[in-house]
This record gives C-alpha cells, structure tokens and sequence, in this order.
C-alpha cells in the first residue's frame, strides 16, 4: 500500500515557486532518497507533508489520509526530524523525549520504557541528564530522532539528518534506520549530499 503520495503539490512564496506540481508515491516499507541541491524545494515539500506548511494548490496524503483534511489522524502516523530542529533547550534529554511521548497521548509507564530503550539504542544514556543546550549537534540530533520515534510512527521523515553530525553518531543513527526498516517503517529522506543517500 501506499505510505506518501503528493498530486499536483505546489507551493508559493510570492512570486517564488519553491515547489512545482509535484506528484510523488512512497510504498510502504521503502526507504526513499529525496536528493537535491539545497534550495530545490526538499524541506518545503517536507513541512507539506507533515502538516506544517500549507500548500499553494495541490494534496499531500499518508498513508491514505487527507494532510490537511485529516490533521489529527495523519499527525499521529509521522515522526519528523527537521532540519533546523529548534529544541527545548531547557529540558534535560530524557525530559524531552518523555514530553514528546506524553504530548502523543501514550501513558506515562510506556513512555517511561520507550524513552529508555531509545536514549540505549541511540547511545544517550549517559548525557540523558544534561540539559539539550550542552549538546554536541551529534547528540541533538539523536535526542530529536528519540522524539520522533516515541510514538512509533508508519512514517518516518528526515530532513538533512547528517547535516554536521559527527561519524559515530551517523553510524548509529544508519543503524538505527536500518532496524526502523526491518520492521516496515516508511523512511522518507531527504539530502543535497548523492553519496550519502547511494550509502543509505
């Protein structure tokens, strides 16, 4: 079945065509490189998908559900790792992963387990208890893939995930994925970098 799928998805900033009639379908399970040069349109096709930017003309659908007619429904199928992620720099790691869970509506006892299995797998335990505004990029991005994953989205996407990150922390987070993959989640993911996705 279909995870994503865009018809005629177009957006305008004044007389600046960022995105231009974009028809797209992403099968379910597929890990799908969205590659292009920065400022082709990847982060505002993007934020369409996921409810965060309103199309010009056109639809953006996951996994059969309306972005914009279905917000709730499509909202609680997608984990997003932005590319300027702004994090709550406040909070302590394990703060902010157990907020994102709790703000997806999951009880407190399975966030509590799944924020603990993912600050293990994304290899954060020992800074879970600093504070995010003491993070390398590396570690935030980690700390914003933990967010994305708590709920255990259909689909998950990625804007430049790598972007500056550190080579122990871009092995972890490929691993990651790859398991994310065995178990049918939909990897959306986009990048400038052709080796980097040809790697994926």
């Amino acid at each position: 079945s279909i995870a994503v799928q865009t018809r005629q998805l177009t957006k305008n900033f004044g007389s600046k065509l960022a995105v231009d009639h974009l028809d797209l379908t992403v099968a379910e399970g597929e890990f799908f490189g969205f590659l292009g040069p920065n400022g082709a349109g990847k982060s505002t096709t993007i934020k369409m998908l996921v409810g965060l930017l309103r199309p010009t003309s056109g639809t953006a659908y996951i996994a059969g559900h309306d972005v914009w007619r279905d917000p709730m429904a499509t909202k609680s199928l997608v984990g997003v790792l932005p590319e300027g992620m702004n994090l709550y720099e406040r909070l302590k790691g394990r703060e902010f992963v157990e907020f994102a869970g709790t703000m997806y509506g999951i009880n407190s006892k399975d966030v509590r387990s799944r924020t603990e299995e993912l600050l293990d797998l994304l290899d954060l335990e020992d800074a879970a208890e600093n504070m995010i505004v003491d993070y390398s990029q590396g570690m935030r991005k980690k700390i914003g893939l933990a967010a994305a994953l708590i709920h255990a989205p259909k689909v998950l996407f990625l804007d430049e995930p790598f972007e500056g990150v550190d080579a122990i922390s871009v092995r972890i987070i490929r691993n990651v994925l790859t398991q994310l993959r065995a178990t049918g989640t939909t990897i959306f993911f986009s990048s400038h970098i052709m080796e980097v996705v040809q790697r994926l």
